[in-house]
């Protein structure tokens, strides 16, 4: 099990209902991540329009995360 901290920003904040989250988690890689932490939120935008960033770059769905990693999802840009 690896410790890592979660930022979620714009609509997911209320998805998940907290800006962030401090997870032990035995996944790998974002997207098994990600899956995980879906049992615990409502409405969630599709996966394909939301970015995600480790430890402030921007990466893929696949990239490994490391323990201390700080994960950011962020949902698509809203305008008007």
């Amino acid at each position: 099990m690896i410790k890592i901290q979660v930022l979620f920003f714009g609509k997911l904040k209320e998805s998940w209902g907290t800006n962030k989250l401090e997870v032990e988690t035995g996944s790998h890689n974002i997207e098994d991540l990600y899956l995980e932490l879906l049992n615990k939120a409502a409405n969630i935008p599709h996966k394909e329009s939301i970015k995600v960033a480790i430890n402030d770059e921007f990466v893929n769905w696949d990239t490994t995360i490391n323990s201390g990693d700080t994960i950011a999802f962020l949902p698509p840009a809203s305008g008007g």
